[in-house]
This record gives structure tokens, C-alpha cells and sequence, in this order.
């Protein structure tokens, strides 16, 4: 097949959607297919390492007024949100000549800069829903750090312009709670979707229990959402035979680096992240938003880890009590679960969990899943033509 991966960003450092996408990329590869990735905007390192792998990127010039690492001045913000509307109205005739081309499938993860008109490409179209992109544009479902059940006013009108696009495309949503909640915020839904649970790649189980203290692990970025400074205050000055290892960037790296009994690892790379998670005794997720399927909890899973987060994240590779625990988001309930994850006995049921957990995450399952789903829309395409 010829395959399109379309990714609105691939900026360093990386977030889940774009790791996920590369990875699926990767494997298509390797199954004998034809696969480009593109994108409007790539860190010049990516673009190379990428190269070296043989995975071809095709940077397409996208609507957004500056790039999607950075915050825009206000005026330079209504000009994207109002560029997005049109997005999702008609296509910019860079990308109208691109999706022109012969794609046997064009998969879409994220439209941000390109809109959501692509969806109508006239081609098989998949979307995998990472986040709340769809129907809200924070993506968190979140308004003052709490999460809202009924969309505003200004998202409900972005929404019903998103609407007339995607029912032209095939969405996977990887949690059954993902899209319930896209229903309850006003997208409608295609006749046929799926929930389709992402596969990851990752070590062999590492966790094995050694002296010396716990090792609390946080990987992500540390921005707001993720729960960081929700972790730090749980973790105040610490606790008695552990340490708290920090590994990611975002803007709240200095809230971070300020605080002088953490350990501040810096972002990561696959190496890195290997290592940090081998020396791991837990992996926390403190997010304080409705996750859809962190990479950071399937990499613990992955290896092997008791892992911790907050019942309003609640990641679906952690099974309440076979292999971690949920803890309110406040201060309080998260210390709470680490101290209860400092008896060695707890970690190693939790971790024997994860062990089982992680026989779901096979990507090579996943990638075929995905596949299949792909032949199925070549098919109804064909029988239409």
C-alpha cells in the first residue's frame, strides 16, 4: 500500500501522538509498504534521524502563524484559531496537491495547522483521536484546571464546522472513554468507528527489587495537564527511603529544577528513558486530565513497573489494583499512594500485573489491526467505484 501519515507537527521533544505515529510508520515499513510522513513543521535533528532510518518526511506548508512549540501573542492567536476555522472549511491548495496524489490510505493524526477538511480527501481516510483536538482546542478538556462536561460556545461552533468533515473518515478512538466523551462534547460520530487499543514497543520487564531507596519515576512533559506541580507538592521534602526522578521539558522545567529533593533527569531519549526506567521502582503519571493512552504508563507497563496516577487519568493499561493505584488529584491522595508503594511486597503484586498487562501491548498485533482496518476501507472503496 501507499500510505499517507499525516502529523501536524514533528517538533523535538516529541509528544505521544508523534511518537505513535513514527512507530506505526516504522512497522508499515517494515510489512513492505510505502510509507511518507508528513508534516508541517520538523526539528532539523528528527528530520535527520528519520532520514537515517529510511522513513521519508515531506514537510507541507501548513496555516498556523508560528509554530506549535511556542505561545503566540494574542492578536497572532486569534489569527490561528480564525486560520483554523477555515481549515476546517476548505484545504489550502499545498495540501489539496498532496492529497491529490495516488495514497491508497491516508491516515491522520493530528490536522492542527492543516484543518480538519482533510478528512475529506476523497481516499480511504483514518483518523487515530490522540486527544480533545476534535472538540476543544486546549485538547484537555479543561477549563481553570478543572475538567467541564459541556463544551463553550466558541468550541461548539468550531465543532459543527469539524462535524462536516468527519464523517467522510474512519476514527479510531484508542479508549471506548475517549469517545464518549466526544459524543457528550458534540461531535457526531460516523455511522462506524473503533476503539482500537494502541500497542507500544518497548524493553523486556526490568523491575527486579535492589537496595538502596524507591525510585518514584515521572516521564513526560512537564507542563500543567501532566500533573507535575500536583506531584511535587504530594512529594514536598521528600520521603524517608525514596528518591523522585524527574525526565522530561516543558515549561515548568524551572518549577522543577527548583526543587531540591528531586532528582531532575532533563528530557530523555530512548536510551535514556530505557535506563531510567531499568533503575525505576514506580512510574508516576500525576496527570490532572482525562488521558486518553499514555506512552509514558504503556512504557512502564512495559517494563515491568507498579505504577501510580490520578483517578481523573485514570490510563487504561493501569488496572486499579493489580498493578497500581489511583489516587485523588490532590496532594494528600498522592502521597498517600506513594507511601503505600514504598512496601516491597505491594510493588511486587503490582508489578507480576503489569507483566500480564503488557502481553496487550504487542504492536505487531496493534499494526495488524490497523492494517486489516485499512484493507477493509480499500474494499468499500473499490465496491464504490
Amino acid at each position: 500500500m501507499r500510505i499517507a501519515q499525516f502529523v501536524g507537527s514533528l517538533l523535538e521533544p516529541l509528544g505521544g501522538a508523534e511518537q505513535y505515529c513514527l512507530e506505526l510508520a516504522r512497522w508499515q515499513r517494515d510489512q513492505g509498504h510505502e510509507v511518507t510522513i508528513i508534516t508541517g513543521w520538523v526539528s532539523p535533528g528528527i528530520e535527520k534521524s528519520l532520514a537515517a532510518e529510511g522513513l521519508t518526511v515531506r514537510l507541507v506548508r501548513s496555516r498556523r502563524p508560528y509554530p506549535p512549540d511556542r505561545k503566540g501573542s494574542k492578536p497572532s492567536a486569534v489569527v490561528f484559531h480564525a486560520l483554523d476555522l477555515v481549515g476546517g472549511l476548505r484545504v489550502s491548495a499545498p495540501l489539496r496537491r498532496v492529497l491529490a496524489e495516488p495514497w491508497d490510505v491516508v491516515h491522520v493524526h493530528r490536522f492542527a495547522g492543516f484543518g480538519a477538511a482533510m478528512l475529506r480527501s476523497g481516499r480511504p481516510t483514518v483518523m487515530t483521536v490522540h486527544d480533545y483536538g476534535l472538540v476543544d482546542t486546549s485538547t484537555t478538556l479543561l477549563r481553570h484546571g478543572r475538567e467541564v462536561e459541556k463544551a463553550p460556545l466558541v468550541q461548539r461552533i468550531r465543532t459543527s464546522i469539524t462535524n462536516r468533515s468527519v464523517r467522510s473518515a474512519r476514527l479510531i478512538f484508542p479508549t471506548e472513554r475517549l469517545r464518549q466523551k466526544h459524543a457528550q462534547w458534540g461531535l457526531e460520530l460516523p455511522t462506524k468507528t473503533d476503539v482500537i487499543p494502541h500497542g507500544w514497543r518497548g524493553s523486556a520487564p526490568s523491575f527486579t527489587e535492589h537496595d538502596g531507596p524507591v525510585i518514584f519515576l515521572f516521564l513526560g512533559k512537564l507542563i500543567a495537564p501532566k500533573g507535575i506541580e500536583l506531584l511535587l507538592s504530594a512529594w514536598a521534602e521528600g520521603i524517608r527511603g525514596a528518591e523522585l526522578w524527574v525526565a522530561g521539558a516543558g515549561e515548568l522545567e524551572s518549577v522543577v529544577q527548583a526543587h531540591e529533593s528531586v532528582r531532575y533527569l532533563g528530557w530523555l531519549d530512548d536510551t535514556g528513558r530505557r535506563a531510567a526506567l531499568a533503575a525505576a521502582s514506580v512510574l508516576v503519571l500525576p496527570s490532572t486530565w482525562p488521558e486518553n493512552f499514555p506512552l509514558s504508563a504503556a512504557e512502564g507497563v512495559l517494563a515491568g513497573l507498579p505504577l501510580i496516577s490520578t483517578t481523573i487519568a485514570a490510563p487504561p493499561v493501569l488496572h486499579e489494583g493489580v498493578n497500581g493505584l489511583l489516587a485523588q488529584p490532590d496532594a494528600a491522595a498522592l502521597r498517600s499512594a506513594l507511601l503505600e508503594l514504598l512496601d516491597p511486597v505491594t510493588r511486587g503484586q503490582f508489578a507480576a500485573g503489569s507483566r500480564e498487562i503488557a502481553l496487550a501491548l504487542d504492536f505487531d498485533t496493534h499494526g495488524r489491526r490497523i492494517e486489516a482496518l485499512y484493507e477493509e476501507l480499500l474494499e468499500m472503496d473499490r465496491a464504490a467505484s
